[in-house]
């Protein structure tokens, strides 16, 4: 929410600012035509001269209101010292100055943000487990599959969770936003599908916001094909969330879970699926539960009743704090994942970000429970990255 009121603000601030530029009604046209551009871009998205213009009016939108406060400050200043206003023609002059310094910045930040964008990073990490006690698990608390199954059938038929073997060492490929759109280089996703083979997980997790464009685009673009070899490449399984994005496009009538599944994918929606590995709850979003006004599963329908390791997907790092997880005294996961926050994405959204997060980046605690937030593997909008990376995790879990 604080974002729509940001970029209210920040749409009508540029429209004051952006009238200086000429006098009359020139000012007021072309600062209308800038203002109004960027939803059009916005609308008509899932074509390509309207995904270029989105990103980089975007960055420009970011980079021109730093510009402006500045500017703004500097003239508050001077009126308090000289008590008199600037003259007109100095006004006009650095308002076209500004205008084209900002421009020149954006040009700047997205041609090597971009490039920064194409190359993520592969990030790795160690995570012990210590697991202990078991659960009765209650009627529909989880959902075991067969792990011979799972990769390939999301439909498989249900075990009891003691027939699974004893808990054992296992990895993780973890990476999420990926925002498929008319701008993403099919190349990149083909590097990613090639590192997943090459490592050969146990698991790869898919941490939501998959695409911004219809899965039927994606299916006759060939994703559909790409996406059931990145699942075959999981030794046990491939699973994946829903973000807020999903959302969107399932209101736009896409069917991004469906398509997930019809690649083999396990698409988790507040349900748990047991492996011969572990167990992975799948939360659904927060924006799902606002926009339908539905409420999510309490943590307690969701916890497995075994002594495998734990391991919850969320797309938004807010932790348990939920009204559905109030008075939860059972037992916690062992790790949480996250993706959404992109570590603010460029400057000066690196910055903020960590104003709005508790977590806004990386490994910490959420309500005694250890969160990884991840960056994402991708870019929303502006496919640009400037002071933060794109990434995939390859988690080495290790029981103690």
């Amino acid at each position: 929410m604080i974002f729509i009121f940001i970029l209210i603000f920040g749409v009508i601030f540029l429209f004051v600012n952006l009238r200086q530029v000429a006098p009359g009604n020139k000012g007021s046209i072309l600062a209308g035509a800038l203002v109004v551009l960027l939803p059009v871009c916005f609308i008509f998205r899932d074509m390509f001269w309207a995904c270029v213009g989105q990103a980089f009016l975007s960055v420009w939108l970011c980079e021109a209101l730093l510009l402006y406060i500045c500017w703004w400050i500097f003239r508050l200043c001077r009126r308090v010292a000289v008590r008199r206003p600037m003259p007109k023609r100095i006004t006009v002059i650095a308002a076209r100055v500004l205008l084209a310094v900002s421009f020149a910045v954006t040009g700047v930040m997205c041609a090597v943000g971009y490039f920064h964008n194409e190359h993520y990073i592969l990030r790795e990490s160690t995570v012990e487990l210590h697991v202990e006690g078991s659960h009765v698990p209650s009627p529909d608390s989880s959902v075991a599959l067969d792990s011979a199954q799972v990769s390939r059938d999301s439909t498989a038929g249900v075990v009891r969770p003691d027939s699974f073997a004893a808990p054992r060492n296992f990895t993780a490929l973890f990476f999420s936003d990926l925002h498929l759109d008319p701008l993403i280089r099919r190349e990149k996703v083909e590097r990613m599908l090639h590192e997943a083979d090459s490592l050969k997980p146990d698991l790869i997790l898919f941490g939501g916001d998959f695409a911004d464009i219809h899965d039927s685009v994606l299916t006759n673009q060939g994703y559909d094909t790409l996406f059931a070899k990145f699942a075959a490449a999981a030794k046990v399984g491939a699973f994946a969330i829903g973000g807020n994005h999903e959302v969107y496009t399932e209101g736009a009538g896409a069917d991004i879970a469906g398509f997930l599944r019809r690649g083999s994918w396990v698409y988790l929606e507040d349900s748990t699926v047991c492996t011969e590995v572990a167990c992975i709850t799948g939360r659904m979003d927060l924006q799902k539960e606002r926009a339908l006004d539905v409420e999510r599963k309490p943590l307690a329908l969701l916890e497995p009743g075994n002594k495998l390791p734990w391991l919850l997907m969320d797309h938004q790092p807010k932790g348990l704090s939920g009204p559905e997880d109030a008075g939860y005294s059972g037992r916690l996961p062992d790790i949480a994942l996250s993706g959404h926050t992109h570590k603010g994405q460029f400057f000066p959204g690196t910055v903020i970000i960590n104003w709005v997060w508790r977590l806004a980046y990386g490994f910490g605690m959420l309500d005694s429970v250890r969160w990884l937030v991840s960056s994402g593997v991708d870019s929303w909008g502006p496919p640009v990255r400037i002071g933060s990376d794109t990434e995939m995790w390859l988690l080495h879990f290790v029981l103690d």
